[in-house]
């Protein structure tokens, strides 16, 4: 008897196997990681990028909004000022109105000054700056914006001056300035509440001079720390022109940065962070992944040893009976030369040895051979089978996926379009009700031109609005209602015109849904805006309830024109829309109703005949309920 060997197929292609899905499994996994660091550090460049946008509009917001304060003073004054020339009272008025203001001062259109309010904080005064403020203001008719400048003990500062003209109608004479010193306190406190917890961020001039840092007392240096020039410096040399990228310092550490250019010429805002942030993140991932990585190994040691023992056993079996069958036909008559045959050394080899004396039972063993490669050949198609059940759930996950995060952009891309518009109406509707509130007795067309203004503001507010709506997802708060009521409440709640006429076809059987009552409320009445402007707040609308065994139909049909099918099929799409206004999200709002509840939506349309929205939701049951109804 010969003894079993550890070179046998069986352990080669265990052997074999091993290598085969460990060596890709390798490489793909250093693959990955090297493919998920650049991402990690694309998406870091982004949020960096955002950052230094965010925190140059906060300085461009702080001066536009101090320009604006003084430019609306300067034209009420002109116009309703009583006298043709600011005094002094209005001087100490105005500085009163903003703590900011340390010094006013007003002058002629020749640069000399006439009255001042307030302590000078710059030590040697503005002669130096009257030729560019007359410049300026007096040639070129525009507001002066001057260099920041440092004065100890009392923070930073910024001239500003302004053309002041004979009048509103005639803006081609000035008769003179308005020049200010403002503090950059309020600056520093809105910036200290802006600049993020976990990045280095620097406002610095041309000269390399830092302003404001991440850290620093009330948001603004109080003195120049030359390590904090040094990295400006290097932030600026080895950046140039780009927005972003890494940065080596004198310390030889690596940094990720972005800049940002700021109203100021020549002043910049910049974002940095480690580099080593990106490797730190993956291995952080590659830890909490490493139970999931020794699962992954053993079941693949697993598959292994059975793909192996369902493969090589099945051969080695027969080969080792055939062999101990040739034994036993050796001692009988037959006889059987070694020379005859040639005998490898291994199983083959054995095989050869008796291959003569097997004849008779070959049949026999092909039949066996047959029926392996039968369940072979089973265990095959059941593999490729949960394969491909595997691979459509994977591909639903990633869509899944794949729309969370869109919807997570949108929603970010939202919240900042909304924070940088906002503001801006903000001071338009500040400044209308200053305005409102100056003016004595206004004129219909002065109360007409305010009307527009408010209107427009409450229209932009409410795009505003819905792209929020959209744009952010809240949980559903689920109650049970009941069909025919709820929509007979909505319609009596909605704002028809008497030029609309209004037709309820509600069902006779009373059903329940729970639903989230908020959300389909506003599905419902996006579908009832748009069919009753589709019929030009005329016509009919139709609003009718129809209960089916399993599902409840909701459908809303108006006598309008009609959609055309080469549009039907992207009115749910965001931001799609045929109006001259609109953001294109009421239908989208439906589409992620209804979907968010598990229901379907259809429409009927013919061009010139009107359009039929079909709402299904699942009817609600409770334990010893009976079937409602019998179809839908």
């Amino acid at each position: 008897m010969k003894k079993k060997r550890l070179h046998g197929l069986f352990f080669n292609a265990v052997l074999a196997l091993t290598l085969i899905s460990l060596v890709p499994f390798v490489f793909i996994g250093i693959h990955l990681t090297r493919v998920n660091s650049r991402i990690l550090q694309h998406e870091i460049f982004q949020k960096q990028q955002i950052v230094a946008g965010r925190l140059a509009s906060v300085v461009q917001s702080y001066l536009t909004h101090t320009s604006q304060y003084f430019s609306v003073f300067i034209d009420l004054h002109t116009d309703f000022g009583g006298h043709a020339f600011l005094n002094k009272q209005d001087l100490e008025y105005l500085r009163g109105k903003d703590p900011a203001v340390t010094y006013l001062s007003a002058l002629n259109n020749e640069g000399q000054e006439i009255f001042s309010s307030g302590n000078l904080a710059a030590t040697q005064g503005y002669s130096s700056l009257i030729p560019a403020m007359l410049n300026t203001c007096v040639t070129r008719q525009e507001n002066f914006l001057g260099q920041v400048y440092f004065v100890p003990g009392r923070g930073w500062f910024i001239p500003l001056a302004f053309p002041i003209y004979d009048s509103l109608e005639d803006r081609h004479s000035v008769s003179g300035m308005l020049v200010a010193e403002l503090g950059l306190a309020e600056l520093g406190r809105l910036l200290a509440q802006t600049y993020p917890l976990e990045m280095e961020a620097f406002v610095a001039g041309p000269d390399n001079q830092v302003v404001s840092y991440n850290g620093a007392p009330a948001g603004m240096a109080d003195t120049a720390s030359p390590d904090l020039r040094q990295s400006v410096r290097e932030l600026q040399q080895q950046l140039g022109g780009k927005p972003v990228g890494e940065v080596i310092a004198s310390n030889k550490r690596k940094w990720l940065a972005a800049v940002a250019d700021l109203a100021l010429p020549g002043w910049k805002v910049y974002v940095a962070q480690p580099s080593n942030i990106t490797s730190k993140l993956v291995f952080e991932s590659t830890l909490h992944s490493v139970w999931d990585v020794l699962r992954i190994l053993l079941i693949m040691f697993l598959f292994i040893l059975g793909v192996s023992y369902w493969v090589i056993v099945p051969i080695t079996r027969p080969l080792e009976r055939l062999r101990k069958a040739a034994l036993l036909l050796r001692e009988s008559d037959v006889i059987i030369r070694r020379s005859d045959v040639d005998i490898p050394n291994n199983e083959i080899g054995d095989l050869a040895e008796v291959f003569v004396e097997m004849a008779e039972v070959l049949h026999y063993r092909r039949e066996e051979l047959l029926r392996a490669q039968r369940q072979l050949a089973h265990a095959n198609q059941d593999l490729e089978k949960r394969v491909e059940e595997r691979t459509y759930a994977l591909k639903e996950a990633s869509a899944k996926l794949v729309q969370k995060e869109r919807l997570a952009a949108i929603g970010q891309m939202a919240s900042i379009i909304s924070h940088e518009i906002r503001n801006p109406l903000a001071v338009i509707t500040n400044a209308a009700r200053l305005i409102k509130i100056c003016v004595q007795s206004p004129e219909p067309r002065v109360v007409k031109q305010f009307s527009i203004i408010e209107e427009e503001v409450k229209q932009a507010n409410n795009i505003i609005s819905e792209v929020l709506g959209y744009a952010r997802t809240r949980d559903l708060i689920l109650s049970v209602t009941e069909v025919n009521s709820y929509v007979h409440d909505i319609l009596a709640t909605y704002p028809f015109a008497s030029t609309v006429k209004i037709k309820e076809n509600l069902s006779a059987e009373s059903v329940r849904v729970k639903i989230d009552v908020e959300e389909i409320k506003q599905a419902i009445r996006n579908l009832i805006s748009n069919a009753v402007e589709a019929m030009q707040q005329k016509g009919t609308l139709t609003v009718g309830v129809q209960v089916g065994r399993r599902a409840v139909c909701i459908s809303i049909a108006d006598t309008g024109p009609g959609i055309s099918s080469e549009i039907r099929h992207k009115i749910f799409s965001p931001f799609f829309t045929t109006k001259a206004r609109g953001t294109g999200l009421g239908l989208a709002v439906v589409g992620k109703a209804i979907s968010r509840h598990h229901g379907k939506i259809y429409i009927a349309s013919k061009p010139g005949e009107g359009t039929c929205f079909k709402i299904y939701l699942r009817i609600y049951r409770r334990p010893g309920d009976t079937s409602y109804g019998t179809t839908c």
